[in-house]
């Protein structure tokens, strides 16, 4: 494939972008989702995909305020763009994980980067970024990975929270230090309870996958979900395919080291390894 310059290749720019409020921008890398929040004084990115091309640069396009990168959580393929910047935050754990690509090839590029031995700074549950006429709290929400943070923009009524939520699924058996599965279902349960407790502070959902924006009563859904794997009531689905999709494991560590389960209810579904 021919490339104009490191982000634009022979069928336009590698990543998309859109705005859906003021100075409120998702960044787009295929199906994976991040999200550049400016304030009146700087900006954050909230994760950086994997890494291709020039990311820094293309942000750089959209804002000129200085930069800093959060991270939802550990994965790289939200923090394969890290190696743009010299510092990052993120949740506790995701120091362990986050500059160990999925492959040779990813690890290669990002030791091309400017910063491959970037600092990560952790953050906790209600830690405030101040942008600048733009406040946006930290709140741990570990489950899909043991560093899962969610942001809420209050100013904006939004809640940003990675992998924690979304409308194809949510993968339950891609930790990195794995423990029973009925365990990460009811940490999951208390997380969505956490955040029910909260919804009066935000209107929309912003995920990391497969789409966004959800409306908040997602929660319900994943609420009920969780009530019912661990009650044993849950509605198991035939294979693993969502609408039209399953999980994409290509090229990922944690392609096939389990036997996985589909259970769904109402718009919400997670995937995960069948241990009990």
């Amino acid at each position: 494939m021919k490339f104009r310059n490191e982000n634009i290749n022979e069928h336009g720019y590698i990543y998309g972008k859109w705005m859906t409020a003021p100075n409120t921008w998702t960044i787009t890398f295929g199906n994976v989702y991040c999200y550049l929040l400016i304030g009146e004084e700087k900006a954050i990115l909230f994760d950086t995909a994997y890494g291709a091309g020039n990311l820094r640069k293309f942000v750089e396009e959209i804002t000129d305020k200085p930069v800093m990168v959060v991270n939802s959580h550990g994965h790289f393929d939200h923090t394969g763009g890290n190696a743009w910047w010299s510092e990052v935050w993120a949740g506790p754990g995701a120091e362990e994980v986050c500059k160990e690509a999925f492959s040779p090839e990813m690890e290669a590029e990002m030791k091309k980067k400017t910063y491959p031995d970037y600092t990560v700074h952790t953050v906790h549950e209600g830690d405030v970024f101040d942008l600048g006429g733009r406040e946006l709290e930290v709140i741990e929400i570990p489950a899909h990975h043991e560093s899962s943070i969610a942001l809420l923009d209050r100013t904006n009524r939004n809640l940003y929270t990675g992998d924690e939520m979304e409308a194809g699924q949510v993968l339950l058996f891609v930790r990195h230090k794995m423990i029973p599965t009925k365990e990460i279902v009811a940490a999951h349960l208390a997380n969505m309870k956490k955040l029910k407790a909260r919804e009066a502070e935000f209107d929309m959902i912003y995920p990391a996958h497969n789409g966004p924006q959800l409306y908040k009563d997602y929660i319900d859904d994943f609420i009920a979900l969780s009530e019912s794997i661990l009650n044993g009531t849950a509605t198991i689905m035939p294979d693993t395919a969502g609408f039209g999709m399953g999980p994409d494991m290509n090229g990922s560590p944690f392609a096939g080291s389990v036997k996985l389960e589909r259970a769904q209810y109402g718009k919400a579904s997670f995937v995960y390894a069948r241990d009990f």
